[in-house]
Parts: structure tokens; sequence; C-alpha cells
């Protein structure tokens, strides 16, 4: 990931300081498209807890519910 997406950390942390590790975790993965399935069996978790950080992480970047996660993180 790292190697495709040079300074993605870097931006993110730049545009969010305050970002933790899990939460750059999240966004990494939803840079890459997978679903919450997907992540919840990566990171060996309930897809429900996978959904509770995303929303988490979702009021945390100040996106409305209409804007995408995916989307926003592309942009980095």
């Amino acid at each position: 990931f790292n190697e495709v997406h040079v300074d993605f950390y870097k931006n993110l942390r730049q545009a969010h300081p305050d970002i933790k590790g899990k939460e750059q975790k999240l966004c990494a993965f939803s840079k890459l498209n997978l679903s919450t399935k997907e992540i919840a069996t990566i990171t060996f978790q309930n897809p429900k807890s996978i959904d509770m950080a995303r929303y988490r992480l979702r009021k945390k970047l100040d996106l409305e519910s209409e804007d995408s996660l995916q989307a926003y993180v592309s942009k980095f």
C-alpha cells in the first residue's frame, strides 16, 4: 500500500492531525474500496464493529451522512 500510495498517511495526518493508527488503517482500507466484510475478515473483527468504527471516523472527519468516506479518502 505504501509503495503505491506514497504520501497517503502523511497527507491524511496533515489534514487531520488527531487521527489515530486504527483510524488511519480504516482510511487505507476505504481507499482500497474494501467492503465491511472484507475489512472484518482482514482485521479479525465483527462487521458491526467495522460499521461502528466507520461511523465514528466519519464524525471525526466531519463528513455528512450523504458524503462518501471512500470518495473523501481517495483525495489523499
